[in-house]
C-alpha cells in the first residue's frame, strides 16, 4: 500500500446526475434470487465477516445493527477436497442463516487449491472456473453474488511466484482467469451476478494494473460489477478523484465509464494498518466513526451499489463490533441506519467549498426530506486538517428544524430569513427538513 497521490485527478462532474438518471443500472428486471439495491438506505451497506463469524449468534448481531450485506470468503479448498466433488455443506448453513435474517452475501471465491495448483495456469484455471460455476449453480436460488478472487493485483493474495504485484503479468494472469470463469458461471446460471477486479488500493501502481487488465480485454468480459478496495487514500472524499480516474481509464480503454461499481472492502483502522488516515491518535476512534459514515455516503453519491466495511470483528484495528463495548464506529453506523432508513439520495447541494458536503435525501413512502452535512480535509490530508466552519443554505421550510449528531444527540437549528446556518465538522449531522 502506498498513500502517494495519483499522477492525475479526474472528477466527472456529471456522475451523480448519471446515477440518479438511471444510467448506472444493472439487473433491473433480471430474474434471480438476488439483485443489486437501488440506493435506499440501508439496502446497500455491508460488513466483512471472517470464519469465526459464520454462526447464528453473530448474524443476529449483524442483523440488529441493520446492515443488509455481508462479505465472506467461499474457500475453494474447503469446498473441493476431492477433484470434481464439491461439498457445500458448511456454506449451506451460513447461506441459510443469512437468508433467514434478510442478509445478502458477497461470496469472494478464493483461493488456490492444492489439488490443481494456482489458477494463473492450467489445469487450475479451468478447475477454478468449474468450481465457480458449481457455486453459481448451487446458490442460484439464494441471496448470493460472486466475486472472482480477492486483491489479485497484490503478491499477498495472488501469490509470490517470481513476478511483481501490480505488474502486467499479474494483470494478464487475472484477466485470463476472468475470461475462463465468467462464461462458465453464466452457462451454469445465466442470472448470477459476478464481480471482477477486487483491486487493492487506488494509487499510481494499482491504476497501472487496471490499465493492463483493460488493455487485455477485461472490459469485454460479461461480468456485472467492477469491485474495488479503495485503500491508498486518506479520506472517503478522496474516492471522488480516485473513482473518476478509474472511470476515465475504462472509457479510454473503450469500455463504459459508468460500469457498475461495488466497494467490497474498505475500513479505516485506528492504528497504523493499511488504510490508516493519520491525525491525532487520541481521536482515532472518533475519526473511525466519521469515516465509516462518510465512506458509505460518499460511495452512495458516486454510484456504488454496495459498500462493505472491513470489518465486523478482527485484530487489525478495523473492528466495529466489541462484545459489551460497541465502538464509536458501530454506534455511528447504528445512528446512520436509524435516521436514514427508507431514504434515498436525491442530490448533492452546491456549496462554495468543494470539500463541503450537503446531501439531500428523500423518503418516497413518507415524503420526508433530510440533509446530511459535513466537511472533509483537503485531498490526501489527514482528518486533523479539517477546519470546522459555518455555511449558510437557503431552505424552504419553517423552523426550528430537528438535528441529530453523529452519535445520536438530539438538537434543533433555527431558520433565519429563509436560510439555514450549519456548522460543518468532520462528523456528519442529520437535519430533518420535512417529516
Amino acid at each position: 500500500m502506498n498513500n502517494q497521490l495519483p499522477k492525475r485527478r479526474y472528477f466527472f462532474k456529471n456522475i451523480l446526475g448519471l446515477i440518479l438518471a438511471g444510467a448506472i443500472c444493472l439487473v433491473a428486471g433480471q430474474a434471480g434470487a438476488v439483485s443489486l439495491p437501488d440506493g435506499t438506505i440501508p439496502s446497500n451497506i455491508g460488513m466483512q465477516l471472517k470464519g469465526q463469524d459464520m454462526n447464528p449468534e453473530t448474524l443476529d448481531k449483524v442483523r440488529e445493527l441493520g446492515v443488509k450485506w455481508v462479505r465472506r470468503g467461499f474457500i475453494w479448498e474447503g469446498i473441493e477436497k476431492q477433484q470434481g466433488v464439491y461439498d457445500f455443506s458448511a456454506y449451506d448453513v451460513f447461506v441459510k442463516s443469512c437468508q433467514e435474517r434478510g442478509l445478502s452475501i458477497i461470496a469472494c471465491m478464493a483461493f488456490s487449491n492444492k489439488l490443481y495448483g494456482h489458477p494463473k495456469d492450467e489445469p487450475a484455471r479451468s478447475a477454478y472456473a468449474k468450481y465457480a460455476a458449481a457455486l453459481a449453480d448451487h446458490y442460484k436460488n439464494d441471496n448470493v453474488i460472486f466475486e472472482i478472487w480477492n486483491e489479485p493485483n497484490t503478491m499477498t493474495f495472488w501469490g509470490r511466484h517470481g513476478k511483481k504485484g501490480n505488474s502486467e503479468p499479474y494483470a494478464e494472469e487475472y484477466t485470463n482467469l476472468v475470461k475462463a470463469t465468467v462464461p462458465a458461471m453464466k452457462k451454469a446460471n445465466p442470472n448470477c451476478i459476478i464481480l471482477a477486479g477486487a483491486v487493492s488500493n487506488m494509487w499510481t501502481e494499482s491504476y497501472k494494473w487496471m490499465d493492463f487488465c483493460f488493455a487485455k480485454g477485461m472490459l469485454k468480459q460479461k461480468f456485472d460489477v467492477w469491485s474495488v478496495h479503495p485503500y491508498g487514500v486518506k479520506a472517503p472524499e478522496d474516492y471522488i478523484e480516485a473513482y473518476g480516474h478509474m472511470r476515465k481509464q475504462m472509457a479510454d480503454a473503450g469500455g463504459p465509464s459508468n460500469w457498475p461499481l461495488i466497494n467490497s472492502e474498505r475500513g479505516f483502522p485506528i492504528g497504523k494498518a493499511e488504510g490508516y488516515a493519520g491525525g491525532d491518535v487520541s481521536k482515532a476512534y472518533e475519526y473511525q466513526a466519521w469515516h465509516l459514515v462518510r465512506q458509505y455516503l460518499v460511495d452512495l453519491m458516486l454510484g456504488c451499489r454496495v459498500t462493505s466495511w472491513y470489518e465486523w470483528a478482527g485484530k487489525e484495528g478495523f473492528t466495529v463490533y466489541r462484545p459489551g463495548n460497541p465502538t464509536p464506529a458501530y454506534n455511528a453506523c447504528k445512528v446512520l441506519i436509524t435516521e436514514m432508513s427508507g431514504y434515498k439520495l436525491d442530490k448533492r447541494i452546491d456549496t462554495a467549498q468543494p470539500r463541503d458536503f450537503v446531501l439531500r435525501f428523500t423518503n418516497a413512502t413518507t415524503g420526508g426530506i433530510k440533509l446530511v452535512a459535513w466537511t472533509a480535509p483537503p485531498p490526501m490530508q489527514s482528518p486533523d486538517k479539517i477546519v470546522d466552519h459555518a455555511i449558510t443554505l437557503p431552505v424552504q421550510a419553517t423552523g426550528p428544524l430537528e438535528t441529530v449528531s453523529l452519535m445520536g444527540g438530539k438538537g434543533t437549528i433555527d431558520i433565519k430569513g429563509g436560510s439555514l446556518a450549519i456548522n460543518l465538522t468532520g462528523a456528519p449531522q442529520y437535519i430533518t427538513i420535512k417529516k
